[in-house]
């Protein structure tokens, strides 16, 4: 695929990784999860919305493409990202709990992946730059995993967790570190998954810190390193300027003034190679 250079092409990545991860993450909740009825619908839809800005996207590429043919063949696989697969069975009144249609969104959960790897480089570039994806990783794993657990030693015996959505609630709330407290641990474990989610806010924090960081240092780095480029290259005409000149005073006659005047620019020329000199000292 043919990727966006500018701000507005990355802009552009970023929003399709950011519905691409959420669109993951609510369908592999669908399939470890025993959800309300009301939340597979939210599911559904949300679902049906990110696969159609998936299809939009892709046929904007493939429209800029000129071997159309060329660029079906070689991301025919992509195809089961756009199809809304609990929409289809929603409407066509199929139940959720079908293993084709668990074993079918396990498949489109791996075709996002691929989509994003061939989609949005740039962001992945810059993810790989800023090691953003280990805190991605491990802000699912405590999410998924606390989550989890939080619901198995909670359930049947705290009244406020009927669901494993408050469970999912409690430790979103807790990582972010709102902490609305209508949800209350009672058991040891479950207290434990507050704590672990807690600590987790602090890594995840200093993570994204150091991801800003870099971004400024990056972008600095990126504008010293141009300026110096012209510097040299300024350097380098003045310098090649002052040989022609040198070399069409050394076929006239030797006067006084002459000698002068090539005494004068053999030191302008040592002053530019300090200065060349210095440039590379600053890069």
């Amino acid at each position: 695929m043919k990727i966006a250079t500018n701000r507005l092409g990355i802009g552009w990545q970023a929003i399709i990784i950011f519905l691409i991860i959420l669109d993951a993450i609510v369908l592999a909740l669908s399939l470890i999860a025993n959800l309300r009825p009301i939340t597979m619908e939210y599911i559904s839809v949300f679902d049906l919305i990110v696969s159609i800005i998936l299809l939009i996207g892709f046929l904007l590429v493939m429209s800029r493409t000129k071997e159309k043919s060329i660029y079906i063949k070689n991301n025919w696989y992509l195809i089961i990202v756009f199809i809304p697969l609990y929409y289809i069975a929603s409407t066509a009144g199929l139940p959720s709990t079908l293993i084709i249609l668990k074993i079918l969104v396990i498949i489109k959960i791996l075709g996002l992946y691929l989509f994003a790897q061939k989609f949005a480089k740039q962001v992945i570039k810059y993810q790989e730059q800023t090691r953003l994806v280990y805190a991605l990783a491990f802000f699912l794993t405590v999410l998924f995993l606390c989550s989890f657990i939080f619901y198995r030693v909670e359930h049947g015996i705290n009244p406020e967790v009927a669901t494993y959505e408050d469970s999912l609630w409690f430790i979103l709330q807790t990582i972010t570190t709102v902490g609305y407290g209508d949800i209350i641990p009672v058991t040891g474990i479950g207290r434990l998954m507050g704590v672990i989610s807690m600590f987790s806010a602090l890594f995840l924090t200093s993570i994204i810190t150091s991801a800003a960081t870099f971004s400024l240092i990056q972008k600095y780095r990126t504008k010293t390193e141009s300026v110096a480029k012209r510097t040299r290259e300024s350097v380098e005409i003045m310098n090649s300027k002052l040989d022609g000149i040198n070399n069409s005073l050394g076929v006239l006659d030797s006067s006084d003034d002459i000698k002068d005047i090539k005494n004068n620019i053999n030191e302008l020329k040592s002053e530019i190679e300090d200065l060349k000199d210095l440039i590379k000292e600053k890069k």
